[in-house]
């Protein structure tokens, strides 16, 4: 089993932001160690829950602290961006760190409309946002881009190997763009996952072998929290529980609070609901629990690779998780 880490340096309520960011370096060296495949970094943007707006940034300075995983963006938000300027800057990542690069894609803002105005006052419709992945993999490619408009453009510095890009989403369309052009795609079960199944069914069906990839490739990413106890799993998970109630059921901008708010909290019926769906797709308990249950789901779907969210209050905790998964279920001895 191929393990990843999306890692969304989330901000907890009695830290900073700069604790976020700095968690997440100690996070991937040790990962590093234990044997995960890809470590990924998100972005989002005027959020007080996520310390990550710049994946581009983090993610080389998170390659220079491992030697083995692949480290890349989960993702790039294209809509927000020049696909060139995109494409210039992993093709710069990918010189420094040859084959460990992914360019993971996604079409939504990842933002509220007014920071997203802020971000790119001219922005193209969101219909557009598929015209921009085929540009900038039309930059990216080895030989001249062979888009109409573009073709007289060469992105910059050229290159011998290439990231590895990826289509990101929670949708059917999404896993129909992927498949149509042969690329690898990742689904966001953490995110959204009421469509899960008909995007893996529409991305298997249709897929169309590319010279990036000649059969159907698939990552899932799971909210996992394993711990030595299921008791224990589940205080630790009660954080992010409350703060997907307040975030989606109240829109509030927070923090991710403590585990003794989230304790005290008494849950209405409509956080009841939200929570329920939510811990319909999450994955936690005692960590022989959560290794059988991420084996179900790898066979049960036809994935290929695991990729793992998981938020806590305490650091130490959230290591401690990635620690018994990897045990667990990677072959890879631990240090």
């Amino acid at each position: 089993m191929k393990l990843n880490i999306l890692d969304q340096s989330p901000i907890i309520a009695s830290a900073t932001a700069s604790d976020a960011i700095h968690e997440t370096l100690r996070l991937a060296a040790a990962a590093d160690t234990m044997g995960y495949h890809r470590y990924w970094v998100a972005e989002h943007h005027n959020t007080r829950s996520f310390a990550s707006a710049s994946p581009e940034i983090l993610l080389g300075r998170i390659a220079s602290l491992t030697q083995r995983m692949r480290v890349g963006s989960g993702g790039v938000l294209l809509s927000l961006y020049s696909p060139l300027k995109i494409a210039e800057q992993f093709r710069m990542l990918e010189t420094l760190f040859p084959a460990r690069i992914d360019l993971g894609l996604g079409r939504a803002s990842g933002a509220d409309p007014a920071t997203t105005r802020a971000l790119q006052p001219h922005l193209a419709t969101a219909e557009d946002g598929f015209g921009r992945v085929r540009e900038l993999i039309g930059y990216m490619r080895k030989d001249a881009n062979t888009s109409t408009s573009f073709s007289e453009i060469h992105a910059v510095p050229p290159i011998d190997s290439l990231p590895e890009y990826w289509i990101l989403g929670t949708s059917p369309a999404s896993a129909r763009f992927a498949a149509d052009n042969g690329l690898p795609y990742a689904f966001g079960s953490f995110i959204n996952n009421e469509h899960c199944i008909a995007a893996l069914q529409t991305y298997h069906q249709h897929f169309r072998p590319s010279r990036l990839l000649e059969r159907p490739y698939v990552a899932l990413a799971v909210f996992v929290l394993a711990a030595e106890s299921d008791t224990a799993a589940r205080r630790l998970v009660k954080s992010s529980e409350l703060w997907v109630t307040q975030t989606f059921v109240h829109g509030r901008n927070i923090p991710f609070p403590r585990m003794e708010e989230a304790e005290a909290h008494h849950y209405d019926l409509r956080e009841q609901f939200v929570l329920e769906i939510r811990r319909q797709a999450a994955v936690y308990g005692d960590v022989e629990q959560v290794a059988e249950r991420l084996q179900q789901l790898v066979a049960s779907l036809a994935v290929n690779e695991l990729t793992i969210v998981t938020i806590c209050e305490h650091f130490e905790d959230r290591l401690r998780s990635y620690q018994l998964l990897a045990e667990a279920l990677l072959d890879t001895p631990q240090s």
